[in-house]
């Protein structure tokens, strides 16, 4: 290696060890100087407090210095005037640390809550979920992990672990949003409007007790144009007290209130996202996995409030509309029931300010 490469090797080593201790700013207003062993000095200086949406951020002002190593009169670098003039360069910019959120804020809620809801808490959803020799004819054997992140949460049960229409183990799934409609994706679902192509395909889901509930399907809706992307199904009989539905929130409100809200580059407002492997994604660093594999379409996106799931939108498909309160109401008077007794519950978000 020559000269000059060496001299190129150095400094770009140099800035790369420069731009990684930027990023270790102290957390209290002050300002601070360090020179490390490649002669860079680096000033870090508080310069006071900003919002973005529900984020609070303290801000300081990096400056660094670097300063060439090499002698201004060497020899070797006497006919190469780009190098001669490389004795020294310095940056200024401004580096935001997250501080936490905004005490009235949705962000505020559900973080605090979440902090305290990680102890000891993994992504796995099911210890146990395979299919028996003579499945679909069997029940899948499945059993609750209750270390999981959303174990014991109000509205966990809804997630089905398992259906005969879900092709390879967890692709498609199902969830309850009322005691006898299921969700899950509109595309690939078969053609547009209400039909009976899985009549009788069955449906498990698994109460807290570890007991597994089965269901069949007696029609569905699939949807893929304006009224959006989802299949609902209608279930012959209603689930036990034992499952619970998931409540709902508009997915415009969410965005408003609280996905917005911590834009910025926080990475501090989780969403839970189940995916087909049986895992639960937190979208925060420590607890994500991905969740946008080829059949994760129509996994349930949830808002994780304070002890419950709240459903708001599915993996690359639509969110609880109006439209699709009148497509549940529409199975339920093509079966004979009553559509008052299954409406979508909906969370109120009103108290919190929007962004």
């Amino acid at each position: 290696m020559n000269y000059l490469n060496r001299l190129w090797l150095l400094l770009g080593l140099t800035l790369v060890s420069g731009c990684a201790g930027a990023q270790a700013v102290s957390d209290q207003p002050s300002t601070a100087a360090a020179t490390n062993n490649n002669n860079v000095t680096s000033t870090n200086t508080f310069i006071g407090w900003s919002t973005n949406g529900a984020a609070i951020f303290q801000n300081y002002r990096v400056a660094r210095e670097w300063k060439s190593l090499l002698p201004t009169n060497n020899p070797a670098l006497a006919t190469n005037p780009p190098a001669m003039k490389m004795d020294g360069t310095n940056a200024t910019f401004t580096n935001q640390v997250f501080a936490g959120f905004l005490p009235e804020s949705l962000n505020q809620l559900v973080w605090t809550n979440f902090i305290a809801h990680t102890n000891g808490r993994d992504l796995q959803i099911w210890s146990q979920r395979t299919r028996p020799v003579g499945w679909p004819k069997l029940a899948p054997i499945i059993r609750w992990n209750t270390n999981s992140l959303l174990w014991g949460m109000k509205g966990f049960t809804a997630l089905s672990p398992c259906w005969e229409g879900e092709g390879n183990p967890g692709q498609v799934p199902i969830t309850l949003l009322t005691r006898r409609h299921g969700y899950t994706r509109g595309h690939s679902m078969g053609l547009e409007g209400y039909s009976t192509q899985r009549l009788g395909s069955y449906v498990w889901f698994l109460a807290a007790d570890n007991s597994v509930v089965t269901r069949t399907i007696r029609r569905e809706v699939v949807r893929t144009g304006k009224q959006g992307d989802y299949t609902l199904f209608v279930f012959d009989r209603d689930l036990p007290d034992t499952i619970q539905p998931l409540r709902v929130a508009a997915l415009a409100e969410v965005q408003t209130r609280y996905l917005s809200s911590a834009s910025g580059g926080s990475g501090n407002f989780p969403v839970f996202k189940t995916e087909q492997g049986g895992q639960v994604s937190a979208d925060v660093p420590g607890f994500t996995i991905n969740t946008w594999k080829g059949g994760d379409s129509g996994s349930p996106n949830l808002l994780p409030l304070p002890g419950e799931l709240v459903f708001f939108s599915g993996r690359s498909t639509s969110g609880p509309s109006a439209d699709m309160q009148a497509d549940m109401d529409t199975l339920s008077k093509m079966e004979g029931l009553n559509p008052n007794d299954y409406q979508l519950q909906w969370v109120d978000l009103s108290k919190f300010p929007s962004y």
